[in-house]
């Protein structure tokens, strides 16, 4: 039984991670706020990450670290930008000091695919990464800066960085991708496309890509890996698909003076080491708009 320390605990995918650990480990849990993780291997740790002082006392002893946290304000630039920071950089910065002080044996960073850019291929680990200057560019900028500082690591620690795409599932936050067009579809709302078809992309189902991060567990070298879906699928036939479970028909507006911004994940690598998903778009789908609007 290994012990296992996860920030972003109470998160939409951390919340689901620690579930699946707290069945064979033993995993302290760290939220911003007060939340009933469950389980008597869960020990719960209340805490803002991006607070300069922590209250919070971490274990003796630890054998992983999975850093999920992202600050809720990652939208907020540049307003909350010491927030965004402080979340993504300086605790990355304090967890691997910590890791590797203790003993650890892995590091385990969350990371995001928006770092690749658009493109008109599918992206791989070894592709160079673009400088940008966009709504999200300080918060990829934090996350670009927490994966240097974890490579650093890498000779000290088994070290995985994990760059999510479009991970969906039940109990999703409303305004993310996959429930937003689950809702604008069953309110009449229109569904905003760059072009005729909208973007390609391969959502990973929240439960895939928990397995995905679990497996890292069990790797004994640093890697690099896109998590994402085994389909692509454009936006319009994402909201078509939808439209078909729910029984309401999508209403497009199609922005016709700009391209669309594609990114698909290459996850060979991925579904080599550590499985392929095995969530279809068609049951993940379905399972999606079973939640309540």
């Amino acid at each position: 039984m290994a012990r296992i320390l996860v920030t972003g605990a109470s998160g939409f995918v951390g919340s689901r991670l620690v579930r699946l650990l707290g069945r064979e480990h033993e995993v302290w849990a760290i939220a911003r706020r007060p939340w009933a993780g469950g389980g008597s291997r869960i020990h719960v740790l209340t805490q803002d990450l991006a607070a300069q002082n922590w209250a919070v006392t971490l274990p003796e002893r630890i054998d992983a670290v999975i850093h999920l946290a992202q600050s809720p304000h990652f939208r907020e630039f540049p307003e909350r930008a010491e927030d965004i920071y402080g979340v993504a950089v300086g605790t990355t910065m304090r967890l691997l000091a910590w890791a590797a002080r203790v003993g650890a044996r892995h590091f385990i960073l969350g990371s995001t695919g928006g770092l690749y850019g658009s493109s008109e291929v599918a992206v791989r680990e070894s592709d160079p990464l673009p400088e940008m200057r966009n709504q999200l560019g300080f918060y990829f900028a934090t996350k670009r800066a927490s994966e240097l500082l974890v490579t650093q690591y890498a000779g000290e620690i088994n070290t995985v960085i994990l760059r999510l795409f479009f991970v969906y599932g039940s109990g999703q936050a409303p305004h993310m991708l996959m429930p937003r067009l689950v809702g604008n579809i069953r309110e009449g709302r229109p569904v905003y496309l760059q072009g005729e078809e909208g973007m390609r992309l391969n959502p990973i189902h929240v439960d895939d890509a928990v397995a995905a991060i679990a497996r890292c567990l069990d790797l004994g070298e640093s890697r690099v890996f896109n998590i994402a879906g085994p389909e692509v699928v454009t936006l319009r036939d994402a909201a078509l698909r939808i439209g078909l479970e729910i029984g309401r028909e999508p209403v497009f507006t199609i922005d016709a003076t700009s391209g669309p911004n594609h990114l698909v994940a290459d996850i060979r690598r991925m579904s080599s080491a550590l499985g392929a998903p095995a969530i279809g778009l068609a049951a993940g789908i379905a399972e999606l708009c079973r939640t309540p609007s």
